[in-house]
């Protein structure tokens, strides 16, 4: 279960199931309250989209002094809809956040077992998945797309957090963010082709439309997923918040015809 909180002038959605952990910080951003302008209103989070850079700078500013994370704490991966995924340490604190340039290279999904980073991604209908394990104290977040998440990009972090980090797989705890629904998702049969291919519950995933399209279920292929790599369904919270369909509300690149800003998510361990 999500639920929303206005912090200054922003409107942050949060996880009830991460908020119950008193030392962890996270937070999805909506699209108000922020400084960019058009296409882009008003709180853009993409630096590589058009956009007026120092508008975004500022948006991202505001954004993570909400959630009471310090800029130089936080880290960015230059996002190319993969399934690589990069463990960080202090070293990599500040990179991307001001500057894209310096984001790490090809990287949709990060992770870390120290306190006071902060992981962010950005997403515009795709799908945000955050991590914690309590226990070993290991946090982590992915972008995935349908690229991403046919790659099991998600369960590709579970395992890491269990291989590298020696995390309980039954202890950890994801939140599957505002993202594109079923409903408002229609593919063609190449993109359909790929998740009968990838997963064997390809068909709980699929309504079809006609004999070329049909609608994929993103949220329940990265839950089903993550549940095939040893997660609880009790640990597993989807916030049901459809982007397109909300998308005066959230930035969504379907709704808004690929012309649009970039939402974003944060964890960070204090």
């Amino acid at each position: 279960m999500f639920h929303q909180k206005t912090q200054g002038r922003l409107t942050i959605f949060q996880s009830i199931l991460l908020e119950r952990q008193p030392e962890l910080v996270h937070g999805f951003s909506s699209r108000s309250g922020g400084y960019s302008k058009g296409c882009f209103s008003s709180l853009n989070m993409g630096l590589i989209n058009g956009d007026n850079p120092a508008d975004v700078q500022q948006n991202r500013l505001l954004f993570a002094d909400a959630l009471g994370i310090t800029p130089e704490h936080v880290v960015c991966g230059y996002q190319v809809h993969s399934t690589n995924i990069a463990r960080v340490g202090r070293e990599e604190m500040g990179r991307g956040f001001f500057d894209a340039s310096e984001a790490l290279p090809e990287t949709d999904g990060l992770g870390t077992s120290q306190r006071g980073i902060a992981l962010m991604t950005m997403y515009a209908d795709c799908v945000p998945v955050l991590f914690y394990e309590p226990e070993q104290k290991v946090i982590g977040v992915c972008h995935c797309g349908w690229k991403g998440t046919v790659g099991r990009i998600a369960a590709g972090m579970a395992d890491i957090m269990a291989t590298e980090y020696n995390c309980d797989r039954k202890k950890i705890l994801a939140a599957i963010g505002p993202s594109i629904s079923r409903a408002a998702y229609e593919v063609d049969l190449p993109v359909l082709e790929q998740f009968r291919q990838a997963f064997d519950f390809a068909d709980q995933l699929i309504t079809p439309v006609d004999a070329a399209h049909g609608k994929v279920d993103l949220w329940e292929a990265n839950r089903m997923q993550l549940l095939e790599a040893g997660l609880q369904d009790s640990n597993i919270d989807v916030s049901g918040l459809c982007t397109c369909q909300n998308h005066q509300i959230f930035f969504s690149h379907r709704a808004d015809h690929g012309k649009t800003g970039r939402n974003a998510a944060m964890i960070m361990m204090f």
